[in-house]
């Protein structure tokens, strides 16, 4: 009982303090971290919609409203609550985190500046960065150790994600059509090929990361298992370290 009631507790510290970084992050990100209207004037970003133009932003709200609900659910315990935060979590909350993430880190290796120029450094925070690029991948894998998620029937999930994956395509086509200028500006000096490559990546990717967190999750929380704490452990360590 007593190892019940602090798994409880900490599960429950993680989604209230995944929920409160991660709400800090986009009100931050949708405050004060703008591009001066020189960017506009310049078309360096469409001047349309905002903070709401990027997938990062909208990940960010996804994700801080994800841990918002677990932390409901751990204080409620409510059948309909565990439902819903099952799929959020199956079909949005892993794959667009670690998406986001390694896409971000991936591109930023290659050539920072196509992805994430030094200039940016002064209007994004390290600490701003880090939250909605890293941190959201640490809170995913830290939650799949630390909570039992039941995965929906794949096809449920799959419907899910491509749903929000063939939204987030048309929304940067979107705004292409009406100004001429791409969300992200790398995008603009490729050619048309190139661009569909890219978007095909990024929704194959997507999906691959949602098999890989079904994945996970069965192996870290299967019934007859008998070295699942270890496993747990594991995988945390490397998490933390």
């Amino acid at each position: 009982m007593e190892r019940c009631s602090w798994a409880n507790g900490a599960r429950l510290l993680l989604h209230l303090f995944a929920a409160i970084n991660l709400a800090k992050a986009v009100y931050h990100d949708y405050r004060y971290a703008q591009l001066p209207e020189l960017a506009v004037t310049l078309r360096l970003e469409p001047p349309l919609w905002g903070m709401f133009k990027y997938i990062t932003f909208l990940g960010g709200l996804l994700q801080s409203g994800y841990y918002a609900l677990a932390l409901t659910h751990d204080l409620w315990r409510l059948p309909s609550l565990r439902n819903l935060r099952d799929y959020i979590l199956a079909t949005f909350v892993v794959p667009l985190a670690l998406t986001a993430s390694l896409t971000f880190w991936s591109l930023y290796a290659i050539d920072r500046n196509a992805i994430y120029p030094g200039l940016l450094d002064s209007i994004y925070p390290g600490w701003l960065n880090h939250v909605l690029h890293s941190y959201i991948a640490v809170y995913a894998l830290i939650e799949f150790v630390s909570t039992r998620h039941r995965y929906p029937d794949r096809s449920r999930g799959f419907v899910g994600l491509a749903a929000f994956m063939a939204g987030y395509l048309v929304w940067n086509y979107y705004f292409w059509f009406r100004t001429a200028i791409w969300v992200y500006p790398f995008l603009g000096g490729t050619d048309w090929y190139i661009q569909v490559l890219y978007f095909a990546l990024i929704i194959v990717v997507a999906f691959v990361y949602y098999l890989v967190g079904e994945h996970v999750n069965r192996v870290l929380w299967v019934k007859t298992t008998g070295d699942m704490v270890a496993k747990k452990v594991a995988l945390l360590s490397l998490v933390t370290f």
